[in-house]
């Protein structure tokens, strides 16, 4: 999975494009992942909570981006970004699942701003950052065991 979140880093680095199979293959680790932690549930709760957490804050982007930027939402979060939120909704119960979202987001602004001037592209490829960090959560917490993700 980590060499997944790894793929969709580089293509979004890269292209600010991502294969959706790379999407999907997540999506469904991290699902799986989730399903075999908790009971069915508890599952299928989280994901519902998740999605419509997730909705809410595209409807909240889709108003600001009318009402403040005057563009559309296609033009400031692209389709990668959305499918991204959705496969880390899918992967995860829903109060770990708001604090990583959360770090991930803010993990992806100060990696933007120390890499701006680097960066090809002068958008934020917020699927490719997020996808770093989960990678790194994942990795770190394989490797020493922090904390139990699927905890409720």
């Amino acid at each position: 999975m980590t060499l997944t979140f790894m793929g969709i880093f580089y293509q979004d680095i890269k292209e600010r494009k991502v294969f959706v199979w790379l999407l999907l293959i997540s999506a469904l680790c991290m699902g799986y992942l989730h399903f075999n932690h908790v009971l069915a549930m508890q599952f299928y709760y989280a994901i519902l909570i998740n999605s419509v957490v997730v909705l809410v804050l595209i409807a909240v982007l889709f108003l600001y981006a009318k009402m403040k930027l005057k563009s559309s939402l296609e033009a400031s979060f692209g389709l990668g970004d959305f499918l991204f939120f959705m496969a880390i909704a899918i992967g995860f119960p829903t109060v770990t699942f708001s604090v990583l979202f959360s770090f991930s987001l803010i993990f992806s602004l100060l990696l933007f701003l120390v890499l701006k001037n680097r960066l090809r592209y002068k958008t934020v490829p917020l699927a490719g950052f997020q996808a770093l960090f989960f990678g790194l959560i994942f990795l770190l917490n394989w490797a020493f065991n922090f904390t139990n993700l699927y905890q409720y």
